[in-house]
């Protein structure tokens, strides 16, 4: 990892109970738009509402693994990961984008075209 980036309070609350490797992605993110640190940032958001939790961290899975079939994400955390989205990286998801995610890709394609300044 790379090194530590300020944590906002705002930040801190929004990440409460996460992993301290998932916060520090969002910070640095915040900090530089690094896409590594996106894509770090993203996987820990997910894998931290998995349920059960995959038996191999995210980032060995392709892009290509289905979020529903293969990792158990469901419609009711697909909505408040939703939510976290929104207000960590400022992006707006639209809803009828929302439903035709159907892998990692998808997931992680959506959100960069929704991030601020992306291209339209």
């Amino acid at each position: 990892m790379s090194d530590s980036y300020p944590i906002a309070d705002d930040l801190r609350a929004t990440l409460r109970g996460f992993p301290e490797e998932t916060v520090q992605a969002c910070a640095e993110f915040k900090a530089t738009k690094s896409p590594t640190a996106f894509d770090r940032a993203l996987l820990g958001l997910l894998h931290h509402h998995l349920s059960p939790k995959p038996p191999r961290p995210l980032s060995t899975y392709p892009g290509t693994t289905p979020l529903v079939a293969e990792l158990g994400l469901d419609s009711i955390t697909m909505v408040e990961l939703t939510f976290i989205f929104e207000d960590l990286f400022q992006a707006k998801l639209p809803q009828e984008e929302l439903v035709k995610i159907v892998t990692i890709d998808d997931l992680r394609a959506l959100l960069h075209r929704s991030l601020p300044g992306a291209p339209a």
